[in-house]
């Protein structure tokens, strides 16, 4: 989607994805990431939880992946920022995620062939309960491009 495409209150609501195990692997093997709760159901269980967690920066990697499944990003030039960061709920591999997102915002720049979009994400597990919330500023190119 271009800039033009998003206006305030549009909303999507992704396709669900389960996370793996393997998933989880890879994702702490790039990110480096080898923290005992994310690869020890031991580890996890000594800090409250029944097994491995799901680290929340790949909880919103995913959820980004999701959304440019739907085509939102087709078109997009960078991520600016990201605000209000929330993990809410434990996420642990073998369960599932999807997103909801809401544009809150959407400007044109001093550059005719870009525009800023906030983007509001609330994920949810598989039992549509809400595991990560946080809203992304996304540079997009204009139709003008």
């Amino acid at each position: 989607m271009y800039f033009e495409d998003f206006f305030v209150g549009k909303q999507i609501l992704t396709p669900e994805k389960k996370i793996t195990e393997t998933h989880l692997d890879a994702f702490l093997d790039i990110s480096g990431l080898h923290l005992p709760m994310f690869i020890s159901d031991e580890a996890a269980r000594r800090i409250g939880h029944g097994q491995r967690l799901v680290p929340g920066p790949m909880i919103l990697s995913v959820a980004m992946g999701l959304v440019k499944e739907t085509g939102w990003f087709d078109h997009v030039v960078a991520v600016a920022e990201f605000q209000d960061l929330r993990y809410i709920k434990a996420l642990h591999p073998g369960q599932s995620i999807k997103a909801e997102v809401t544009v809150e915002h959407a400007s044109l720049t001093k550059n005719p062939e870009r525009g800023l979009v906030t983007l509001v994400y609330e994920v949810t597990n598989e039992n549509n309960e809400v595991v990560l919330t946080a809203k992304g500023k996304y540079l997009m190119q204009t139709r003008r491009r």
